[in-house]
């Protein structure tokens, strides 16, 4: 399509390195516009696929993780590669993992587990689905998490859910200054995307 509403002509379907492929994501590097395809391989492993060129193919598996599903991979200005993910508990929320790579490429990431962002045994009833960096008005830029809520989407009569009535959270990603810091996603049920760290009310 020419557009993203579309119309849409088929192309073809592909099976991405002949392995069946689960919970999907896409994450494109801001440095060199290299693309890649990261998802669930028949949930019994995480694989990066490179793409190629014109993002229409998978070029090759090129490195591969313990199983986890909901994967949203970003790249710190530092250089440094992250991705905050989800264990595989159904529609129920569990604690995210955030991990840091200390490999220089995604062919040899070298995963480091950094824990769970939120502090939070459901991370806030959300599961991660992307990462996106903005820029606010004044001051640098910074990265926000954006996930699904699948179940626990409140209702006019103080009931939640069911799955068809799932919403989205967004919150702010805070980079300690120290290095060896933690990094944090805290609740809020409302905040400023040119103010992202000011004091707001706390998500219940």
């Amino acid at each position: 399509a020419d557009h993203p509403a579309g119309p849409f002509t088929y192309v073809h379907g592909i099976q991405p390195d002949g392995i069946p492929s689960l919970d999907m994501s896409l994450f494109r590097d801001p440095v060199d516009g290299q693309a890649y395809f990261i998802r669930s391989c028949d949930n019994k492993y995480t694989g990066i696929s490179r793409l190629t060129p014109d993002y229409l193919d998978s070029a090759g598996l090129i490195s591969n993780h313990s199983v986890f599903e909901g994967m949203a991979m970003f790249r710190h200005p530092n250089g440094t590669y992250y991705m905050i993910t989800s264990h595989l508990t159904g529609w129920n929320p569990n604690p995210l993992m955030l991990f840091r790579a200390a490999g220089a490429t995604l062919d040899d990431p070298q995963w480091v587990d950094m824990g769970n962002p939120t502090g939070s045994d459901t991370s806030f009833n959300s599961q991660p689905t992307y990462v996106v960096q903005y820029t606010p008005a004044k001051g640098n830029p910074y990265f926000v998490y954006m996930a699904d809520d699948w179940i626990h989407c409140p209702n006019s009569d103080g009931s939640q859910g069911p799955l068809i009535n799932s919403c989205y959270i967004w919150l702010p990603i805070e980079f300690p200054s120290d290095p060896s810091g933690q990094v944090k996603i805290s609740p809020r049920t409302s905040w400023d995307l040119d103010d992202p760290f000011a004091q707001a009310a706390a998500l219940v």
